[in-house]
């Protein structure tokens, strides 16, 4: 009897022990809500700190990429004129840079071409100040109709990339900086989400929130890629005509004013291309209250003309 009694009694003293053991150490263990928001906030930080450096590193990809690019699609420029080749920052570097390039158009259209895309898109992946003399320079090396069907396209894919990367790396980074700027654009966008298409062309058109802006924010607060990326090629062809344009009399041009860039005449163009885009709103929302207008008649007239 001793001999079966042991093991069993041994067995029971080992659970036992290891119960206690279990609540003391259970008992050592106090997480308080501080404690779990020092945490939260901490793998917050980590993963910010981790989507910058994932961005930045993108972006020296991307810069050796377009590097590449010039490198190779560009023909060979002499030492004394490599200094032209940058991007230009006021008239005098535009119209440097339009004689170098325009000098290899005979021969290497498609090449001085396909550099002008790969750096407007580079450009506006990144919000990076400079497309418009870039527009600029399109229409004196390209004319027209290539240069704003470029433009726009490349403005399009450009605002598209900067989109997605915002959506996959800068969501609590932008959230945390721009919360406020966030909320009002949401408040907005939430009166035009009817017709979303027409209120980013005129947003292209008038650009108030900025640009840059539009392209960050976008994903955050519920505007859909497909009118963001339709909104911003149809949107960005009014302004880009006008850049576009002034391209046509660079080499006439003595002064920026020269360029005829905001003149009254550019300003109501544009203003008129917005009304134009705005009356199917307008339209619309005319007839929706009409049928509502409608609706309630009819509900009254229902409601007196019930049996006695």
């Amino acid at each position: 009897m001793r001999q079966t009694t042991k093991p069993y009694i041994s067995e029971v003293s080992a659970l036992v022990t290891a119960d206690t053991a279990y609540k003391k150490s259970y008992s050592a263990i106090t997480i308080t809500v501080a404690d779990v928001e020092l945490i939260n906030r901490r793998r917050a930080r980590w993963g910010m700190l981790k989507a910058i450096g994932q961005l930045v590193t993108l972006f020296f990809i991307s810069c050796i990429i377009v590097y590449m690019v010039v490198q190779e699609y560009l023909p060979p420029i002499d030492e004394e004129k490599r200094d032209i080749l940058h991007l230009p920052k006021n008239l005098d570097d535009l119209k440097a840079l339009n004689e170098l390039l325009g000098s290899y158009m005979g021969r290497y259209y498609h090449n001085v071409l396909t550099t002008f895309i790969v750096v407007y898109v580079f450009l506006n992946t990144f919000s990076i100040p400079g497309s418009m003399w870039l527009s600029i320079l399109g229409g004196a090396l390209f004319g027209l109709p290539v240069a704003l069907a470029t433009v726009c396209i490349c403005s399009a894919v450009g605002a598209t990339n900067c989109y997605l990367l915002s959506k996959r790396f800068g969501k609590s980074l932008v959230r945390r900086k721009m919360a406020d700027r966030l909320d009002r654009w949401s408040a907005t966008l939430q009166a035009h989400s009817a017709h979303l298409l027409n209120y980013i062309i005129v947003l292209r058109i008038a650009p108030f929130p900025p640009n840059w802006f539009a392209n960050i924010a976008a994903p955050h607060v519920g505007v859909p890629l497909k009118p963001f990326f339709f909104g911003t090629l149809l949107g960005v062809a009014g302004p880009s005509t006008l850049h576009v344009q002034a391209g046509l009399t660079i080499e006439k041009a003595t002064s920026e004013e020269g360029l005829h860039l905001f003149s009254w005449t550019s300003i109501g163009g544009l203003a008129l291309i917005a009304l134009a885009v705005m009356i199917p709103v307008w339209i619309r929302r005319r007839v929706e209250r009409e049928a509502e207008d409608a609706d309630d008649v009819d509900q009254e007239q229902s409601t007196t003309e019930l049996p006695r």
